[in-house]
């Protein structure tokens, strides 16, 4: 008979295969990918819920976040489900405003107008609705499966090495670059600067993820190896022939290679992010008596971090970061976009336009041209 601890190893298996293939799969914006995503999700979750009908004892482990991602989902079903126009024009009466006059002279709109969803694109909410079930079911998933220490340790050691393998990908990219990823893909929207990942903005991000779950590992392994002792770079440079602290080594080197390559990819969400989160974390480690002793740490991260860029491309970054001073001129005109949402918000305030529906709806607000 299959153990309890057998469907847990598959779905460890598939779930560090997944970390691994989506920021190497270009940060999955194309449809197959998504559709590889999806299914490996849905394997992950058939052994979840054959673990659950095999071994009837175990119960769901409860968190108050399953509120709100349930009341999210529930709004993006309603919004999916066609309404009698009377009862529309109570909820939303722009959304009933708009689709009759963009449909009014249709030969059968009378038949069209009467019900309608309250999305103004249903093949977008749809699409993403998949994606947000996708993730609620990974969410579920994790929360459920990896409660044990060792289970814990092992994820955040995949998320950390995947996050080094990217970070060596996109430095070499940008060392030996020719525009394009993998050196011979070409797009229109990536010249190779953010490694793999098509969109820089969404490799700034999955790196500060990465770095995050190496700095929560780290701690725990300073913590393992140095419980009782006083931290100095001499003591920590004394140990560092012991065989258990190779991987203490070597996610600082990943935290370092990793900040690098956010500046390197010229993010600037990317890098106002990361500088954040370190600015709090040290601030973290100086108010704990517990932590004080490793605040060197952080300072080394940032001085190997520095050398990286200023070794790789410094100009492209100052020159990027210095764009922040003229935000409100800022490529795509940010400012101009976030009062544009607002402006479309007092319209269909209540629930919007459909989840997935911004690239459709926007243009009737633009005013950044």
């Amino acid at each position: 008979m299959i153990s309890s601890s057998r469907f847990d190893t598959m779905i460890e298996y598939l779930l560090i295969a997944l970390l691994a293939f989506m920021p190497l799969a270009f940060g999955v914006v194309h449809a197959w990918s998504e559709e590889i995503v999806i299914a490996v999700v849905g394997v992950m979750m058939v052994c979840f819920l054959l673990k659950f009908l095999v071994f009837g004892r175990q119960k769901l482990v409860w968190t108050w976040a399953y509120i709100p991602i349930a009341l999210f989902i529930i709004v993006a079903v309603l919004q999916l489900i066609p309404l009698p126009v009377w009862l529309l024009s109570i909820v939303s009466p722009n959304t009933v405003a708009l689709r009759t006059e963009l449909l009014g002279d249709l030969p059968d709109a009378e038949t069209l107008l009467e019900s309608m969803p309250i999305t103004l694109y249903s093949n977008g909410t749809k699409h993403d609705l998949r994606l947000i079930l996708t993730v609620v079911a990974v969410f579920v998933v994790v929360l459920n499966v990896f409660r044990r220490s060792d289970q814990i340790k092992r994820l955040l050691i995949a998320i950390a090495l995947i996050g080094g393998l990217v970070a060596v990908i996109t430095l070499a990219q940008n060392i030996f670059s020719n525009g394009k990823i993998y050196w011979f893909i070409s797009s229109i929207n990536s010249k190779g600067y953010s490694g793999p990942f098509v969109n820089h903005n969404n490799y700034g991000q999955f790196m500060n993820l990465s770095i995050g779950s190496a700095l929560a590992l780290f701690i725990v392994r300073l913590y393992e190896v140095f419980i009782g002792k006083k931290v100095t770079p001499m003591v920590a440079f004394d140990c560092l022939s012991w065989r258990s602290s190779k991987l203490i080594w070597l996610l600082p080197a990943i935290m370092s290679l990793g900040a690098a390559t956010v500046f390197i990819s010229l993010t600037r969400g990317g890098m106002i992010g990361l500088i954040t989160a370190m600015a709090f974390t040290t601030a973290l480690f100086a108010s704990q008596q517990s932590l004080k002793r490793h605040s060197w740490v952080m300072v080394a991260i940032v001085l190997l971090a520095f050398l990286c860029v200023l070794y790789v491309g410094f100009d492209a970054v100052y020159e990027r970061l210095s764009s922040l001073r003229a935000f409100g001129k800022a490529e795509g005109g940010r400012l101009q976009i976030l009062k544009d949402i607002a402006a479309a918000w007092t319209v269909f305030p209540v629930f919007g336009t459909g989840l997935g529906t911004h690239s459709v709806v926007y243009p009737m607000f633009d005013r950044s041209t």
